[in-house]
């Protein structure tokens, strides 16, 4: 009953969201083989589903066929929470626009600017529901937070919101090379003594606001 509560929650996001009409968003021409590797995130939109989050990081593997496979974690009351997830490139020409596929359900999942040497990077969503910002190390200068922020309110997201991520710049225990990603095992985990249903928290978040259902093969 838990879990369905859960699905009915996000759809209802969903309906929102969907209603939200914001102008196009523009989206960074990147190379997703620099974009590969661990990122820190500095600060985000405040989700419900990331409440208590600490040392969030999200590492991205390009595999052979151009998706990416992606492990979120994050520290939440002595847990370590983890989420697997596949993000597909939904248009060849814009590389930035991809879409997070778990358990055949996508979300809209935007890299909207990178740094010169992708030392930062800045993911949303077209309605502006969700806003990420990511850096390769668990700090970020304040110049390019400033020009960060700086863009994220030209394109309409209210950084006012923004809630920032404690990082200590320890790895979490366990934390696997992008290359010990596994291909298929999508779904949530939770280690360190969790117990019970740990719900979805940083991926299942960004499909609130898009989800589009599509068969296995």
């Amino acid at each position: 009953m838990k879990r369905r509560s859960v699905h009915l929650a996000w759809m209802t996001a969903l309906v929102v969201s969907a209603c939200d009409d914001k102008p196009p968003l523009d989206v960074a021409n990147v190379d997703l083989g620099r974009f590969q590797g661990k990122w820190y995130e500095i600060a985000k939109l405040p989700r419900v589903t990331e409440e208590g989050c600490e040392g969030t990081t999200a590492t991205y593997r390009l595999k052979s066929d151009g998706k990416l496979d992606l492990l979120s974690e994050c520290r939440a009351d002595g847990v370590t929470r983890r989420m697997i997830a596949e993000a597909i490139v939904s248009d060849p020409q814009a590389p930035g626009k991809l879409s997070l596929d778990i358990g055949g359900f996508y979300g809209d999942y935007w890299i909207l600017e990178v740094g010169k040497d992708y030392e930062y990077a800045v993911v949303g969503h077209p309605t502006r529901s969700y806003l990420w910002i990511l850096s390769r190390t668990p700090t970020l200068p304040q110049g390019d937070l400033t020009r960060i922020l700086d863009g994220a309110r030209q394109r309409q997201f209210d950084v006012s919101r923004l809630e920032y991520t404690v990082q200590a710049g320890e790895p979490i225990a366990g934390d696997p090379a992008p290359e010990s990603i596994p291909a298929r095992e999508y779904g949530c985990a939770m280690t360190n003594g969790g117990g019970g249903d740990p719900g979805p928290w940083l991926v299942a978040s960004i499909l609130l606001a898009s989800l589009r259902r599509r068969r296995r093969p």
